[in-house]
């Protein structure tokens, strides 16, 4: 085969791959199945790494299809399969288009920095705490930036064509929910994105060589790669083009060596050599100069022994968290059906906010500092904007890293978040002296009933029933807080089962017709 045309089948894999997961953060219509959304985010390297501890199943395989090809091959997850890396090169792209002077040069890899943050990721996610990977992690920071930044943006678009498109009586589009903007959260990923558009501008592939886990990950696999781009140095021409197109800096041209584990394998040095002074080389073969360091073994107890303190101390703050006193409702965050605890929930999502994109009633939003700093930006249910559909369990079979868990809906719909509270002193029958009863007509459990109250009817609420869906509190009327708002469980519980009362039948038949 041509080496040559691997950059060309590079581009159009890494276009296709940045064009099916961005349509999967603004699949507004819920058109993509469960199923396929699955097998396309279990290669996401970090994410199915993650879910694969929690359960073995589809993530398991994806993430073994990922390691195996770095194996063979090198970082082409880097280069071809990851959303943000292929954000990266197209501002790499737009910035050679823009001064075509441009050149790459050599830089000596940071591994010790990289490979540090990578460990206090990991110290941290064994400790309870995901804060790097939600700050650092590539998938995630794609969905946010896509659900953040450009969904506003589609929503809006797509609510202004249904509305004009409504007057000449053309009903094929419909609006959809429009949530409302908060200024922290969207912030935060045009704040990451400018990062990124800055260091790729300026610095090519730096972020993946070294602040991105997954990047670090798959550079450790790639140092045993069982076949790597090397030097050929009896037809190099010592041009140094491949040093100048190099994105991830790791071409040598002068001492014609390749450092290996920082290629991110985007190909660009085989296609713009004149020659054939690049070529694929099995490990075990003549290397033709080609080098891959050895890993200091003094450096990295350093840096595990520096780690451990830190993971204790993350360890410690969480572990009193959770089992100290509840925390006041504001406080104290309602989190997914399938997502067993806010420990649970805290402890494995890495805040992709692919399950709030997926999400049919929107009901799941963006959080920042809700679940602390070791949770930032983990979404949780927003009930003053919408509430979880009781037939509903989505948000379960798209989550990538087994924060949210998969259940049948059977028993979704026993799945207890939280418990509804009932202030009665801000009723509208109290306050007001007028019928209400939207929570009750809103709740799916029949939870909350109606009681006779004076000349009135009252909520009351039956805890064993709810199951914390938050319908009751968003229907609420009240202003500026609700008299009926659910409480969350930290742990998830079992209700009961909603009695249904079967119509009582007449026990005496007319015989004749009354007219």
């Amino acid at each position: 085969m041509d080496l040559k045309r691997l950059k060309g089948i590079r581009v159009g894999v890494s276009l296709l791959f940045l064009g099916v997961f961005g349509f999967l953060f603004l699949d507004v219509g819920n058109i993509v199945p469960p199923a396929l959304t699955n097998v396309l985010v279990s290669l996401q390297i970090v994410p199915a790494l993650t879910k694969s501890i929690v359960s073995v199943g589809i993530w398991s395989g994806g993430a073994a299809v990922v390691l195996l090809l770095t194996l063979a091959f090198g970082r082409v997850y880097c280069s071809s399969i990851c959303p943000l890396g292929t954000l990266q090169d197209v501002v790499i792209r737009f910035a050679q288009k823009w001064n075509r002077r441009r050149r790459f040069r050599f830089t000596p890899p940071r591994y010790v920095l990289h490979y540090a943050l990578l460990g206090l990721a990991l110290a941290l996610f064994l400790a309870g705490s995901l804060v790097l990977l939600n700050l650092l992690e590539p998938f995630s920071n794609f969905g946010r930036m896509i659900q953040g930044i450009v969904r506003p943006v589609v929503v809006g678009a797509n609510n202004g064509i249904a509305e004009v498109t409504g007057w000449f009586g053309f009903y094929g589009l419909y609006r959809i929910p429009f949530r409302p903007i908060d200024p922290v959260i969207v912030a935060m990923p045009v704040l990451f994105l400018g990062l990124l558009a800055y260091l790729s501008y300026n610095h090519g592939r730096l972020f993946c060589n070294l602040l991105c886990p997954a990047g670090a990950l798959l550079g450790l696999v790639s140092r045993v790669s069982l076949f790597r781009i090397v030097v050929d140095k009896s037809t190099c021409m010592e041009c140094g083009l491949c040093e100048r197109v190099c994105k991830a800096g790791c071409i040598d041209s002068d001492n014609m060596k390749i450092e290996f584990s920082a290629c991110v394998s985007c190909f660009n040095c085989i296609k713009a050599c004149p020659t054939i002074g690049l070529k694929y080389e099995g490990l075990f073969g003549k290397r033709s100069g080609s080098i891959v360091p050895g890993a200091d073994e003094g450096r990295r107890r350093i840096i595990l022994g520096s780690l451990a303190p830190i993971a204790l101390l993350a360890g410690t703050s969480i572990d009193s968290v959770s089992k100290g006193p509840v925390r006041k409702r504001e406080e104290h965050p309602v989190t997914p059906p399938g997502s067993q605890s806010i420990l649970h929930f805290s402890g494995h999502c890495t805040a992709c906010h692919l399950c709030v994109s997926q999400c049919p009633t929107q009901v799941l939003s963006p959080s920042f500092l809700d679940y602390g700093i070791g949770g930032i930006f983990q979404p949780r249910m927003d009930y003053h904007a919408s509430y979880c559909n009781y037939d509903c369990n989505i948000c379960g079979t798209v989550c990538p890293t087994g924060a949210i868990l998969a259940v049948p809906l059977a028993d979704k719909r026993l799945i207890q978040m939280g418990k509804a509270q009932f202030v009665k002193d801000d009723c509208i029958v109290i306050t007001k002296k007028t019928d209400c009863g939207a929570c009750s007509e809103h709740c799916p459990t029949k939870a909350v009933y109606m009681i006779p109250h004076e000349k009135l009817f009252l909520p009351e609420v039956n805890n064993d029933i709810c199951v914390g869906c938050g319908a009751c509190e968003h229907s609420c009327p009240t202003k500026p807080r609700k008299a009926i708002y659910v409480e969350s469980n930290p742990l998830h519980l079992k209700a009961q089962k909603p009695q249904i009362k079967k119509l009582e039948q007449p026990t005496e038949k007319a015989t004749d017709f009354p007219f």
